[in-house]
């Protein structure tokens, strides 16, 4: 448990280390497809939503996930989506809490996607991979 604490710990620096140096930097990676730009996001996913709302919600959904943490039976086996989802949700956090708005800095320009951040690829799979293991592996008890 204190290697996946140890990575969550470097994905949230990571990701604060690449929204800081974003702020005054754009970076074309592949040329007319993957960019690193500067953007603010305001609200939730893809810009909806306030700025109060939005960080009271996520507040909320890390209180929430917290709880599934400790309450699941098989959190020993969910460790790695557990902690992709914590260090996603402190990350984007720290954001709206310190700048009142998340840094999103990848863009990929295919069918106008929106820009976004490592936090964000982390909550993503870490739920993914949450979903498939409740709905595709048995429950054991621990």
């Amino acid at each position: 448990m204190k290697k996946h604490i140890l990575i969550g710990l470097i994905i949230v620096i990571l990701d604060q280390i690449i929204k800081n140096l974003m702020i005054k930097n754009t970076i074309t990676i592949i040329n007319n497809f993957l960019n690193l730009v500067y953007t603010q996001n305001i609200g939730a996913a893809f810009g909806i939503g306030s700025r109060i709302f939005v960080t009271i919600a996520s507040l909320v959904i890390f209180i929430i996930i917290l709880l599934f943490i400790i309450l699941d039976k098989n959190r020993k086996k969910r460790a790695i989506p557990y902690m992709l989802i914590i260090s996603g949700t402190i990350s984007n956090l720290i954001d709206r809490i310190y700048r009142g708005y998340v840094i999103d800095y990848i863009q990929i320009n295919i069918f106008n996607f929106p820009v976004f951040n490592i936090a964000d690829i982390c909550i993503v799979i870490g739920v993914l991979i949450l979903i498939k293991d409740i709905i595709f592996i048995k429950e054991e008890n621990i």
